[in-house]
């Protein structure tokens, strides 16, 4: 398929007024989708760079310059490079950064039209063009003038913004990796006391009464839940009124005025009086009239009334949220294991969509009981206890590994409290948290988990409850990805998310039906399972399962189904601690070892396992004959006597199944005594007189 797809990308004729083709893999992790399009770019190198850039953009620029490394690997004579943005080190001095005043760009970023042309170089008002002191051997700026067509690895975010290449060539194709769509949300609030704040004396006299009625409309509207279009237009504001208000908006507002010929001191006195407050004000409700003016019938799914945190009381919000589109100008090839048919057709629509699915090949046990929250574990009065447990299973790992490789993946704040419960007092780094758990390495959710391969000759994995997105946040995110929707996102007010029934697939083909919390809005599930299931997903994959050099191990410490992931067996996380995960009787054990263990001060321990005899022997935990008998419903007395060799052997007790017999005859009753067999007939004897005993 990708060598199909890049293929035609060497050959297709250019046109103009239609989108270029997208064709988005859903391919499980670990089967090679990465290093498959570097293979195919590779081989079909000369062709496409003959038609423009080949730009490969990856999570994060580790895993591109990564991705670079492997390419040159295969292709050593095609031109290729990594991008580095200003903030990134210098490849050649470390301690440097790309660009010499990025401080000063990040606090300028946003507020000016072009970086570049505000602080770098730029023509002045005669034409010439002017440089800063810097920009002569600037590192960013020098891989804008590197001419030619280069295969080009750049990290996500150079899709929301124009990466510095050649702007004389045009790009060939574009190559995805991993989930992107996070970073083409936009999302940001603006208070209501903003948005309804009086226009400048630079506003058209013209627009005012308009924009009043506008503003009142839209917060009645949004209140309300109304169609906002037909809400404004019902209250007498016309279509080229309302497209107005956005120009408006941008004609009034004052830029952030700053060239690369003004002095130093000039530009940062510029900066420092600036009114960043006003401008992204302005810039927000320029926004959300654009939206409004964009949206000719139906409801704004991207604007919401929202509460926003702020001391010393919370106060509402306009949001705003918008998905940015894939630049569609070059053949677009996603790959992504976590791929979702309905958010991608919002990236990038009319990509044609196909799954490639393999299943892992591992031994995966999850707990069937607990989500292991952040709540739960990090509980005031019982989270400690509640840890020790997970410590006992990580502890026990690392000893079946045997020097294999742990890895644990949980979230930041239950890595902290578990380093802590080891005795490690400063953890507010990340390099901190990385350091071992018992010999485990531990790393944390979230993206910089995607297309990680320092796991791939682990062992095993253990993964420690899971993301916890509030559902404001992920309904804030679903208003953006479906932002152009019809029907608006409803938010679920208060308490817990309603209970969904779902499944867990078994390895063996079977579903165990289970339930997850999720939001009643599938939009909204949908995000939600992209970032809570699939970071776990994410986070397991780092052990590349479906073709393993060596056994892998899966433990899966929240009960949360993970689609399509088949399970080994279920556990409780009490089984799990007390490493009874194979064990078919989980309670019957526990019930028993319990009852049993009471007996140890006693000078002869054992009991009759019939339902009267676990009650006259066995008195504390069996309190009643209807209590023992619903104990023993279900179990035959082979059942119980297995059971009991179980239980003896876990705690190192000699144990001997024996036959108890009335003299006057009658079926015999099946009992155990806790002492070897040479000493249990005498004990038998004198704990049960009124019987002959014999051996099982």
């Amino acid at each position: 398929m990708i060598d199909g797809f890049i293929e035609a990308a060497t050959c297709r004729q250019r046109d103009s007024d239609a989108d270029c083709p997208a064709l988005a893999l859903k391919v499980t992790a670990g089967l090679g989708k990465t290093s498959t399009a570097l293979r195919k770019i590779a081989r079909h190198a000369e062709p496409l760079l003959a038609r423009g850039h080949v730009l490969v953009y990856m999570p994060t620029l580790e895993l591109a310059e990564r991705a670079l490394t492997e390419f040159r690997q295969l292709a050593p004579a095609v031109p290729s490079r990594v991008l580095r943005g200003r903030e990134a080190l210098r490849p050649d001095h470390l301690t440097e950064k790309m660009c010499k005043r990025s401080d000063l760009v990040k606090t300028i970023s946003g507020f000016v039209p072009s970086v570049t042309q505000a602080l770098c170089r730029s023509n002045d008002p005669d034409g010439n063009l002017v440089q800063s002191h810097c920009a002569g051997g600037c590192p960013y700026l020098g891989q804008r003038d590197i001419k030619g067509a280069h295969v080009t690895f750049l990290s996500h975010a150079y899709l929301t913004v124009r990466p510095p290449v050649d702007d004389d060539m045009k790009v060939a194709l574009r190559v995805i990796d991993e989930k992107v769509w996070p970073i083409l949300a936009n999302i940001s609030c603006l208070p209501i006391g903003e948005f309804l704040r009086p226009p400048s004396e630079a506003y058209p006299a013209k627009l005012r009464s308009t924009l009043s009625i506008a503003q009142a409309a839209i917060i009645d509207g949004l209140h309300r839940g109304l169609p906002l279009h037909s809400h404004v237009r019902d209250m007498g504001i016309t279509d080229s009124q309302l497209e107005g208000l956005p120009e408006a908006e941008s004609g009034c507002r004052e830029s952030l005025d700053i060239r690369p010929w003004q002095s130093e001191h000039t530009i940062r006195f510029r900066v420092d009086t600036f009114d960043r407050k006003a401008f992204i004000a302005s810039r927000r409700r320029q926004k959300v009239f654009e939206r409004l003016s964009e949206k000719p019938v139906g409801h704004c799914c991207g604007l919401a009334i929202v509460e926003t945190p702020a001391a010393p009381d919370a106060q509402l919000a306009i949001e705003f949220s918008s998905m940015e589109k894939i630049p569609r100008d070059a053949p677009v090839l996603l790959l992504d294991a976590d791929a979702d048919p309905d958010i991608t057709e919002r990236i990038a629509p009319g990509a044609e969509f196909l799954e490639i699915q393999s299943p892992p090949v591992a031994d995966i046990v999850q707990v069937s009981d607990l989500t292991l929250s952040n709540s739960w574990l990090l509980h005031p009065d019982h989270g400690s206890t509640r840890r020790a447990g997970v410590l006992t299973i990580l502890r026990r790992e690392v000893e079946a590994a045997a020097g294999g490789g742990v890895l644990i993946v949980a979230t930041k704040s239950v890595l902290r409290a578990l380093h802590a419960d080891l005795g490690m007092s400063d953890t507010s780094t990340d390099d901190a948290l990385r350091q071992p758990l018992l010999g485990a390495v531990p790393r944390w959710f979230g993206p910089r988990t995607q297309g990680v391969n320092d796991f791939e000759n682990y062992a095993a994995i253990v993964v420690v409850g899971r993301l916890q997105p509030r559902a404001a946040d992920v309904e804030a995110a679903a208003r953006a990805v479906f932002a152009a929707d019809e029907l608006p996102i409803l938010a679920h007010c208060q308490g817990p998310l309603p209970k969904c029934d779902t499944h867990t697939l078994m390895a063996d083909g079977t579903e165990v039906t289970s339930t997850v919390n999720t939001h009643p809005d599938p939009r909204v599930h949908a995000v939600m399972a992209q970032i809570r299931e699939c970071g776990s997903l994410q986070a397991i994959a780092r052990l590349r399962l479906v073709t393993p050099q060596g056994a892998k191990r899966v433990v899966i410490l929240s009960n949360v189904p993970l689609p399509k992931l088949p399970i080994t067996r279920l556990a409780t996380f009490e089984a799990l601690e007390r490493g009874l995960e194979h064990e078919p009787d989980v309670r019957g054990f526990l019930r028993l070892e319990t009852a049993l263990r009471a007996t140890g001060d006693l000078p002869v321990r054992g009991s009759r396992l019939s339902a009267l005899g676990l009650a006259t022997d066995l008195p504390r935990d069996f309190r009643s004959d209807d209590v023992a008998r619903n104990f023993r419903r279900g179990r035959t007395t082979n059942h119980l006597m297995d059971l009991c060799a179980r239980v003896a052997k876990a705690n190192g007790w000699p144990l001997t199944p024996l036959a108890l017999r009335r003299p006057e005859g009658g079926k015999a009753v099946p009992a155990i005594i806790i002492a070897p067999r040479q000493a249990a007939l005498a004990q038998a004897e004198s704990f049960w007189p009124g019987f002959a005993p014999n051996f099982f």
